[in-house]
């Protein structure tokens, strides 16, 4: 890659080597001097500057046939940590990581039915300032992923999308408390985000749905995600049911965890599908056929090359992801029917990885802004 500025250059040229040395987990000056196409001077600077920040360190020399021996370098995963707020459905989980994404610390905490935004939020910045107080290495900054609608500074949530909060300056507020730079992001992109990164997805079109005690979805497209304002919970495909959302026959009345529950007196959806009565293995085959007919909608819209399917229900036995792709082939337009529908590599870890994969990213891999300018070339 060529720029235009040297101090911009230099900078890029660090972030890639960086980011390689934590996909290759041990290399050479030499190596990475050869793979990224950089001088050997500038590789030495850009090494010592690293080992200078703590974020590389030298392992000893490599083995070698003839020759000097060079020394191999890694990334010393617990210079800096991140902290991830997930503030999920019924609970708000807590996870602090190394540069590796390794979870030192994690704690979680229950939610009220509709959390008060001052009260819980309070509880929420006492247990970040916990937190950074116990890490043992200096904390770069903090992500909270929330179901809603962030201002574009990511400091205040505008809406949350099934809580009466509206305009809560969430993020402004940790910062403030922790003294740590803080954002907030929409949870399914979060939830993206992470998938790329721990999961090693490399799709660059796909349509990813969190299928949940809520419904939500993210459509993907190279380096943009667009999640926040997705409806497709609220797809209608039924003349009955009322949606928590006031309206009639929602995919949410068909397939979420809490339409689940409702109608099987409050059982969670694990407990359920070990369950052999009819009435709930039909219920839940029902579920997994009106997912296929609102995924069958999604991909004819948006011409998504995959589907990636996250949440809790969609780690249920092999069965029922075996209804919605069975239903999807048979009922999709032939050109779509080729469309794979696969869960997530991260399966219940899902969410509380997806803020932490922010973090890294944001302050300090910025691997998302290595791809936008990769595709700008």
């Amino acid at each position: 890659m060529r720029f235009s500025q040297p101090a911009t250059a230099r900078q890029i040229n660090r972030l890639r080597v960086l980011n390689l040395v934590l996909a290759e987990g041990q290399l050479s000056r030499a190596d990475i001097a050869r793979i990224l196409d950089l001088n050997k001077p500038s590789t030495s600077e850009i090494v010592e500057s690293l080992i200078a920040e703590h974020l590389l360190e030298e392992q000893g020399k490599t083995i070698t046939t003839n020759g000097r021996r060079p020394t191999a370098l890694s990334l010393n995963s617990s210079a800096s940590l991140v902290l991830g707020v997930d503030i999920a459905s019924h609970t708000t989980s807590f996870s602090l990581s190394d540069l590796k994404g390794n979870i030192l610390r994690f704690e979680r905490l229950p939610n009220p039915p509709q959390p008060s935004p001052k009260e819980h939020g309070q509880q929420i910045i006492r247990t970040c300032m916990k937190l950074v107080k116990l890490a043992k290495s200096p904390v770069s900054g903090i992500v909270v992923s929330i179901a809603g609608i962030i201002d574009e500074e990511q400091q205040t949530l505008l809406s949350h999308d099934y809580w009466s909060w509206k305009n809560v300056p969430l993020a402004k507020a940790i910062e403030v408390n922790t003294k740590i730079p803080t954002i907030m992001v929409n949870n399914v992109e979060a939830m993206v985000v992470a998938e790329r990164w721990f999961a090693s997805e490399k799709e660059n079109s796909f349509f990813f749905v969190n299928w949940a005690e809520h419904i939500n979805a993210a459509l993907v497209d190279g380096t943009t995600i667009k999640a926040q304002g997705s409806r497709f919970g609220h797809l209608p495909l039924a003349s009955t049911g009322l949606c928590r959302c006031g309206n009639i026959g929602c995919l949410e009345t068909l397939a979420s965890g809490w339409a689940l529950g409702e109608r099987h007196q409050g059982t969670g959806v694990k407990q359920l599908a070990q369950s052999t009565d009819k009435l709930v293995v039909e219920d839940l085959r029902s579920a997994c056929q009106a997912m296929a007919m609102a995924l069958i909608a999604a991909s004819s819209i948006t011409g998504c090359r995959k589907i990636l399917l996250a949440g809790g229900i969609s780690n249920l036995d092999d069965s029922y992801l075996g209804i919605v792709q069975s239903f999807f082939k048979e009922h999709a337009h032939h050109q779509l029917s080729q469309i794979s529908i696969v869960r997530s590599g991260l399966s219940e870890q899902s969410a509380v990885l997806g803020s932490v994969a922010v973090a890294l990213d944001r302050w300090v891999f910025q691997r998302s802004l290595l791809e936008t300018m990769s595709r700008l070339q």
